[in-house]
């Protein structure tokens, strides 16, 4: 932006200088001595901005004004960005804000405050049962303690432009490393824990209708159970919507937004979500050539004995030319069940006759008039006109009904020229 102090513009009421040896911008009412400087005004900003003002019937700011604008302008515009660079988390409820004034009526809310006194008494209870319980360490309470100091270390994966590639790698490995991970008897999506890994799928399916898709042919259940616990525990990535929802930054978050959204479930429709899990899993009893397939063989079993009843017939059946219909011996054609609605069309046959196809061909030129666009021929002209060729199904029209016919054919190109022509019933003067 071109500098607009280092101008100093002269008024055009100033008396210093004869009027006619000046360069004045009418759109800033400035005067300059000299043809130079009116260009470089022509190019700043505040010349443009006094131009849109102009255009708007407005009258213009002086420089010093136009300067002030600009850094009201630059401040608002870097109050705007610290704003949108804010970002504060809500751990009792596991929700992110973007800024100060949501954080903060976040807060100040009765749910929050419910959730937090909630919080509060479960701790206070939890401390109380371990107050009581004996102070031998089981293998079980480390395992539970490690958990729980994991849990409490959370990393944060938020990267900016500067990050690097290395450190966004060492990121990744220290949240691999401090991340709570699922056991084979953890519930993937509450803090339910069974006391076997059958326990466990019993409570998955009947509190949270968890169904594993294909399990016919599932030969590893723990492994994906466990790869499932991974996913969500370490990725923090809810199964149904794998990585195309917002990220979450909790194991506790995941499991909230999958049983309130009613994701509780393997995402299996897309191609790239059934190859993540396709490891698990082995269909090879499910190709036609495999060993103790059953139903495949009976199937071609089947296929085997319909054609040798149809070579018992004693005749040749072939297929349509569009492989819809069978040919049967006799001639006779049995369409597809498909093509019932076809079949069931009464079509009008075409019409052979010389006398008909004469008829038509003649009544398709009316280049002089002396043909009828209905498809009859008339001697002379007017409303009196008779029609001499027939349709091929009636005989000769009378005079009258020729007449009828020939008005309501007049009618007929009149109300089509009227549309044609657009005319209107009223008028009214074009608005500009």
């Amino acid at each position: 932006m071109t500098d607009i102090t280092q101008q100093q513009p002269t008024l055009a009421s100033q008396p210093s200088a004869p009027r006619s040896s000046l360069f004045t911008c009418l759109a800033c009412h400035v005067a300059f001595h000299t043809a130079e400087n009116q260009r470089n005004h022509y190019r700043t900003d505040w010349h443009r901005y006094n131009l849109k003002r102009k255009v708007a019937e407005l009258p213009p700011v002086s420089a010093e004004q136009f300067a002030q604008k600009i850094l009201a302008q630059q401040a608002k515009d870097k109050e705007q960005a610290g704003k949108n660079s804010f970002q504060a988390e809500c751990e009792v409820c596991s929700k992110v804000y973007s800024t100060e004034n949501a954080h903060t009526n976040h807060l100040q809310s009765k749910k929050h405050k419910e959730t937090e006194q909630k919080a509060a008494e479960l701790a206070a209870r939890r401390s109380l049962q371990q107050a009581s319980a004996p102070t031998t360490p089981t293998p079980k309470d480390d395992a539970s303690s490690i958990t729980t100091a994991r849990t409490a270390e959370t990393v944060s994966l938020t990267v900016t432009d500067e990050t690097t590639e290395a450190e966004m790698l060492s990121l990744i490995d220290k949240k691999i490393e401090t991340s709570a991970r699922l056991t084979d008897q953890d519930c993937l999506f509450c803090s339910a824990r069974s006391a076997t890994f059958d326990a466990n799928m019993t409570h998955m399916t009947k509190a949270h209708s968890f169904f594993i898709p294909d399990l016919e042919y599932l030969v590893d259940l723990a492994g994906l159970i466990r790869y499932l616990g991974e996913k969500v525990s370490v990725g923090n990535v809810c199964l149904y919507c794998n990585g195309k929802g917002r990220g979450m930054r909790s194991l506790k978050a995941v499991q909230k937004h999958m049983v309130d959204k009613g994701h509780c479930k393997i995402a299996y429709d897309a191609e790239d979500d059934i190859m993540e899990v396709v490891d698990f899993y082995d269909f090879t009893s499910s190709y036609p050539d495999a060993e103790g397939n059953t139903e495949m063989t009976e199937a071609a079993d089947d296929t085997a004995k319909a054609g040798a009843e149809t070579e018992l017939v004693g005749g040749k059946i072939e297929l349509g030319e569009d492989e819809m219909e069978l040919i049967l011996p006799s001639g006779a054609r049995i369409g597809h069940r498909s093509l019932a609605r076809y079949y069931k069309q009464s079509l009008r046959p075409e019409e052979s006759r010389d006398s008909v196809l004469i008829n038509r061909l003649i009544t398709q030129y009316d280049a002089d008039s002396n043909f009828a666009s209905s498809g009859y021929q008339r001697t002379g002209s007017g409303p009196r006109a008779r029609f001499l060729i027939t349709d091929g199904r009636t005989g000769a029209r009378g005079p009258t009904e020729a007449y009828q016919a020939s008005r309501h054919d007049f009618d007929f190109r009149a109300r089509i020229g009227i549309k044609a022509n657009k005319l209107q019933h009223h008028y009214r003067e074009q608005i500009l």
